[in-house]
């Protein structure tokens, strides 16, 4: 008999309480380095598991959640890419998916915000994603 390789049970909706977990872990631009390091084993591997969940899904775990805890967010998951090797988003980094509701809200990132992004990571894709989608 020959066995079948089966993929990784993934998480079918993403935690709305863990993602607040993590915008509370940030306090600032300036602190962000340290405080992403801080960060247990268990929810990298967590955020391991939500790599390729759907916009839609990132999108409704943050409802609700105000523009700080967002833009708080966007810095946990741009450093974070940085950080762990294994957090290998690229064009489906959710910081995308973040900014892209924001303004699609009329509630954009100031352009500051954005130009710090860009300058905390290699990711090509962020802030917006790829060009044609």
């Amino acid at each position: 008999m020959v066995d079948t390789w089966q993929p990784a049970d993934q998480k079918a909706e993403i935690s709305s309480e863990k993602l607040l977990g993590y915008a509370s872990l940030i306090s600032s631009q300036e602190t962000v380095q340290e405080e992403i390091i801080s960060l247990e084993k268990a929810d990298i591997d967590l955020v391991n598991n939500y790599l390729n969940m759907p916009q839609q899904a990132w999108l409704k775990a943050i409802e609700g959640f105000t523009d700080a805890q967002v833009l708080n967010l966007c810095m946990f998951f741009t450093v974070g890419e940085m950080k762990f090797s294994t957090w290998t988003f690229g064009s489906k980094n959710p910081t995308i998916y973040f900014l892209r509701h924001l303004k699609s809200e009329k509630r954009a990132a100031e352009k500051e915000f954005i130009r710090w992004l860009k300058k905390q990571t290699d990711n090509r894709y962020i802030p917006y994603g790829p060009a044609i989608l």
